[in-house]
Protein backbone atom coordinates (compact mmCIF):
# COMPACT_ATOMS: atom_id res chain seq x y z
CA UNK A 1 0.00 0.00 0.00
CA UNK A 2 1.11 3.60 -0.67
CA UNK A 3 2.05 6.21 1.89
CA UNK A 4 -0.33 8.44 -0.13
CA UNK A 5 -3.04 5.63 0.59
CA UNK A 6 -2.01 4.97 3.68
CA UNK A 7 -2.24 8.47 4.65
CA UNK A 8 -5.92 8.64 2.88
CA UNK A 9 -7.00 5.64 5.55
CA UNK A 10 -5.56 7.29 8.13
CA UNK A 11 -7.35 10.47 7.22
CA UNK A 12 -10.85 9.02 6.64
CA UNK A 13 -10.92 6.45 9.31
CA UNK A 14 -9.63 8.92 12.50
CA UNK A 15 -12.22 11.70 10.89
CA UNK A 16 -15.26 8.64 10.98
CA UNK A 17 -14.00 7.61 14.66
CA UNK A 18 -14.16 11.00 15.86
CA UNK A 19 -17.72 11.48 14.30
CA UNK A 20 -18.90 8.35 15.68
CA UNK A 21 -17.69 9.76 18.80
CA UNK A 22 -19.09 12.94 18.88
CA UNK A 23 -22.36 11.49 17.56
CA UNK A 24 -22.42 9.61 20.64
CA UNK A 25 -21.75 11.75 23.06
CA UNK A 26 -24.33 13.95 21.54
CA UNK A 27 -27.21 11.09 21.81
CA UNK A 28 -26.15 11.05 25.46
CA UNK A 29 -26.37 14.25 26.06
CA UNK A 30 -29.97 14.52 24.54
CA UNK A 31 -30.84 11.59 26.56
CA UNK A 32 -29.82 13.52 29.70
CA UNK A 33 -31.63 16.61 29.05
CA UNK A 34 -34.73 14.32 28.67
CA UNK A 35 -34.06 12.85 32.02
CA UNK A 36 -33.11 15.98 34.00
CA UNK A 37 -36.72 17.58 32.44
CA UNK A 38 -38.93 17.46 35.70
CA UNK A 39 -42.16 17.44 33.04
CA UNK A 40 -41.37 14.31 31.50
CA UNK A 41 -39.32 12.53 34.92
CA UNK A 42 -40.35 12.89 38.59
CA UNK A 43 -37.52 12.20 41.21
CA UNK A 44 -37.18 11.61 44.73
CA UNK A 45 -35.40 9.69 47.02
CA UNK A 46 -32.71 8.43 44.75
CA UNK A 47 -35.34 7.33 42.29
CA UNK A 48 -37.24 8.73 39.15
CA UNK A 49 -40.48 7.77 37.97
CA UNK A 50 -41.38 8.70 34.09
CA UNK A 51 -44.18 10.30 34.28
CA UNK A 52 -47.56 9.46 32.53
CA UNK A 53 -50.92 10.93 32.72
CA UNK A 54 -52.86 7.44 33.20
CA UNK A 55 -51.54 3.88 33.83
CA UNK A 56 -53.30 3.18 30.37
CA UNK A 57 -51.33 5.74 29.19
CA UNK A 58 -48.25 3.86 30.72
CA UNK A 59 -49.29 0.33 29.23
CA UNK A 60 -49.67 1.86 25.69
CA UNK A 61 -46.36 3.39 25.46
CA UNK A 62 -44.84 0.11 26.80
CA UNK A 63 -46.70 -2.12 24.37
CA UNK A 64 -45.15 -0.13 21.81
CA UNK A 65 -41.95 -0.37 21.97
CA UNK A 66 -41.47 -4.06 20.65
CA UNK A 67 -42.72 -2.93 16.66
CA UNK A 68 -39.88 -0.69 16.51
CA UNK A 69 -37.34 -3.06 17.80
CA UNK A 70 -38.84 -6.62 17.03
CA UNK A 71 -36.27 -6.91 13.37
CA UNK A 72 -32.76 -5.70 15.91
CA UNK A 73 -34.29 -8.28 18.20
CA UNK A 74 -34.77 -11.31 15.89
CA UNK A 75 -31.07 -10.46 14.62
CA UNK A 76 -29.32 -10.41 17.40
CA UNK A 77 -31.44 -13.54 19.51
CA UNK A 78 -28.63 -15.90 18.78
CA UNK A 79 -26.07 -13.67 20.66
CA UNK A 80 -28.53 -13.11 23.33
CA UNK A 81 -29.62 -17.00 23.66
CA UNK A 82 -25.84 -17.57 24.32
CA UNK A 83 -25.56 -14.98 26.62
CA UNK A 84 -28.09 -15.91 28.78
CA UNK A 85 -27.47 -19.52 28.83
CA UNK A 86 -23.90 -18.38 30.12
CA UNK A 87 -25.57 -16.30 32.90
CA UNK A 88 -28.03 -18.64 33.89
CA UNK A 89 -25.58 -21.49 33.96
CA UNK A 90 -23.24 -19.49 36.01
CA UNK A 91 -25.89 -19.07 38.73
CA UNK A 92 -25.74 -21.71 41.09
CA UNK A 93 -28.79 -20.97 42.72
CA UNK A 94 -30.73 -21.27 40.52
CA UNK A 95 -30.12 -25.10 39.56
CA UNK A 96 -32.64 -26.45 41.47
CA UNK A 97 -35.24 -24.29 40.45
CA UNK A 98 -38.06 -26.13 38.53
CA UNK A 99 -40.54 -23.70 37.46
CA UNK A 100 -39.12 -20.32 36.24
CA UNK A 101 -41.28 -16.91 35.63
CA UNK A 102 -39.58 -14.20 33.07
CA UNK A 103 -41.19 -10.69 33.66
CA UNK A 104 -40.82 -8.82 31.12
CA UNK A 105 -39.63 -11.31 28.44
CA UNK A 106 -40.49 -9.71 25.08
CA UNK A 107 -39.33 -12.33 22.32
CA UNK A 108 -38.25 -15.35 24.94
CA UNK A 109 -34.89 -15.50 24.50
CA UNK A 110 -34.18 -15.99 28.30
CA UNK A 111 -36.84 -18.58 28.36
CA UNK A 112 -35.55 -20.43 25.86
CA UNK A 113 -32.06 -20.43 27.55
CA UNK A 114 -34.16 -21.20 31.32
CA UNK A 115 -35.78 -24.13 28.90
CA UNK A 116 -32.13 -25.38 27.69
CA UNK A 117 -30.92 -25.81 31.07
CA UNK A 118 -33.79 -27.83 32.26
CA UNK A 119 -36.21 -25.67 34.08
CA UNK A 120 -40.11 -25.37 33.08
CA UNK A 121 -39.87 -21.57 31.89
CA UNK A 122 -42.99 -19.47 30.70
CA UNK A 123 -41.98 -15.50 30.12
CA UNK A 124 -45.04 -12.62 30.60
CA UNK A 125 -45.04 -9.05 28.79
CA UNK A 126 -47.50 -6.39 27.60
CA UNK A 127 -46.73 -7.42 23.66
CA UNK A 128 -45.28 -10.88 22.99
CA UNK A 129 -45.29 -10.58 19.49
CA UNK A 130 -47.33 -12.73 17.37
CA UNK A 131 -47.19 -16.08 17.61
CA UNK A 132 -44.92 -16.08 20.65
CA UNK A 133 -44.67 -19.89 22.08
CA UNK A 134 -42.52 -18.93 24.88
CA UNK A 135 -44.16 -15.58 26.30
CA UNK A 136 -47.99 -14.86 27.75
CA UNK A 137 -49.69 -11.54 27.38
CA UNK A 138 -49.62 -10.33 31.03
CA UNK A 139 -48.88 -7.40 33.08
CA UNK A 140 -45.84 -8.01 35.67
CA UNK A 141 -47.76 -5.80 38.47
CA UNK A 142 -50.71 -7.70 38.16
CA UNK A 143 -49.40 -11.81 38.06
CA UNK A 144 -52.11 -14.24 36.71
CA UNK A 145 -50.66 -16.98 39.02
CA UNK A 146 -51.33 -18.11 42.66
CA UNK A 147 -49.89 -17.54 45.76
CA UNK A 148 -46.39 -19.44 46.44
CA UNK A 149 -47.29 -20.84 42.70
CA UNK A 150 -43.36 -20.82 41.13
CA UNK A 151 -39.95 -21.75 42.33
CA UNK A 152 -38.36 -18.54 40.88
CA UNK A 153 -39.10 -15.50 39.17
CA UNK A 154 -36.54 -13.97 37.05
CA UNK A 155 -36.65 -10.20 35.46
CA UNK A 156 -34.17 -7.84 33.47
CA UNK A 157 -37.36 -5.25 33.10
CA UNK A 158 -37.52 -3.53 36.54
CA UNK A 159 -36.76 0.03 34.93
CA UNK A 160 -39.98 -0.42 33.28
CA UNK A 161 -42.09 -1.00 35.79
CA UNK A 162 -44.88 1.86 36.39
CA UNK A 163 -44.64 1.11 40.51
CA UNK A 164 -41.13 -0.85 41.11
CA UNK A 165 -42.90 -1.75 44.68
CA UNK A 166 -46.05 -3.23 43.24
CA UNK A 167 -43.85 -5.32 40.83
CA UNK A 168 -41.57 -6.23 43.56
CA UNK A 169 -44.39 -7.56 45.81
CA UNK A 170 -46.15 -9.34 42.87
CA UNK A 171 -43.17 -11.21 42.29
CA UNK A 172 -43.23 -11.94 45.96
CA UNK A 173 -46.55 -13.28 46.26
CA UNK A 174 -46.22 -16.02 43.56
CA UNK A 175 -42.41 -17.53 45.09
CA UNK A 176 -43.05 -20.37 47.06
CA UNK A 177 -41.36 -20.46 50.55
CA UNK A 178 -37.96 -20.65 49.82
CA UNK A 179 -37.81 -20.11 45.96
CA UNK A 180 -36.01 -17.18 44.28
CA UNK A 181 -36.29 -13.40 42.74
CA UNK A 182 -33.68 -13.67 40.36
CA UNK A 183 -32.96 -9.73 38.92
CA UNK A 184 -30.56 -7.86 36.54
CA UNK A 185 -30.49 -4.78 37.31
CA UNK A 186 -28.76 -1.60 35.29
CA UNK A 187 -26.70 0.42 37.55
CA UNK A 188 -27.83 3.89 38.08
CA UNK A 189 -28.00 7.61 36.83
CA UNK A 190 -25.38 8.30 39.54
CA UNK A 191 -23.49 5.55 38.04
CA UNK A 192 -23.27 6.93 34.62
CA UNK A 193 -26.28 5.26 33.38
CA UNK A 194 -29.29 7.34 31.83
CA UNK A 195 -32.38 5.98 30.67
CA UNK A 196 -33.74 5.66 27.96
CA UNK A 197 -37.50 6.92 25.99
CA UNK A 198 -39.08 3.57 26.59
CA UNK A 199 -37.74 3.28 30.57
CA UNK A 200 -40.46 4.02 33.10
CA UNK A 201 -38.02 4.29 36.13
CA UNK A 202 -34.61 4.34 37.01
CA UNK A 203 -32.51 4.66 40.59
CA UNK A 204 -29.65 6.32 42.05
CA UNK A 205 -27.20 3.63 42.56
CA UNK A 206 -27.99 -0.27 41.78
CA UNK A 207 -27.40 -0.62 45.26
CA UNK A 208 -30.32 1.76 46.49
CA UNK A 209 -32.80 -0.76 44.17
CA UNK A 210 -31.22 -3.83 46.00
CA UNK A 211 -31.94 -2.27 49.03
CA UNK A 212 -35.26 -1.47 48.19
CA UNK A 213 -36.22 -5.05 46.63
CA UNK A 214 -35.12 -6.72 49.69
CA UNK A 215 -37.64 -4.33 51.71
CA UNK A 216 -40.44 -4.48 49.85
CA UNK A 217 -40.88 -8.02 48.64
CA UNK A 218 -39.28 -9.09 52.11
CA UNK A 219 -36.27 -10.97 50.97
CA UNK A 220 -33.00 -11.67 51.72
CA UNK A 221 -29.91 -11.24 49.55
CA UNK A 222 -28.25 -14.47 48.67
CA UNK A 223 -25.78 -13.20 46.43
CA UNK A 224 -24.58 -10.18 43.98
CA UNK A 225 -22.41 -10.48 40.56
CA UNK A 226 -21.02 -8.07 38.49
CA UNK A 227 -21.90 -9.54 35.12
CA UNK A 228 -20.43 -6.07 33.17
CA UNK A 229 -21.90 -4.97 30.43
CA UNK A 230 -24.64 -6.59 28.51
CA UNK A 231 -26.69 -5.35 25.30
CA UNK A 232 -29.04 -3.76 28.27
CA UNK A 233 -26.15 -1.61 29.66
CA UNK A 234 -24.40 -2.16 32.44
CA UNK A 235 -25.63 -4.62 35.13
CA UNK A 236 -25.52 -6.45 38.08
CA UNK A 237 -27.54 -10.20 38.71
CA UNK A 238 -28.76 -10.68 42.62
CA UNK A 239 -30.64 -13.61 43.83
CA UNK A 240 -33.13 -12.54 46.36
CA UNK A 241 -34.95 -15.66 48.48
CA UNK A 242 -38.09 -15.77 50.05
CA UNK A 243 -37.61 -16.94 53.66
CA UNK A 244 -39.47 -20.19 54.47
CA UNK A 245 -39.34 -23.46 54.52
CA UNK A 246 -40.91 -25.52 51.13
CA UNK A 247 -43.91 -27.25 51.69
Amino acid sequence: MSFLKRLRNVVRYGFGARARARKTADKRERKKARFDCAERWQQDAGFARRRYASYEDYLHHQASKLDGIIDRLRETEPQEFAEFLERFSKCTALEARGSVLCLGARLGTEVRALQALGHFAIGIDLNPGPDNPYVLPGDFHRLAFQDGSLDAVYTNALDHAFDIDRAVREAARVIRPGGLFLAEIDVGFGEGSIPGDFEAAHWKSSQLLIDRIRDRGGFTVESVREIGETRGGRRRQVVFRKPGTPA
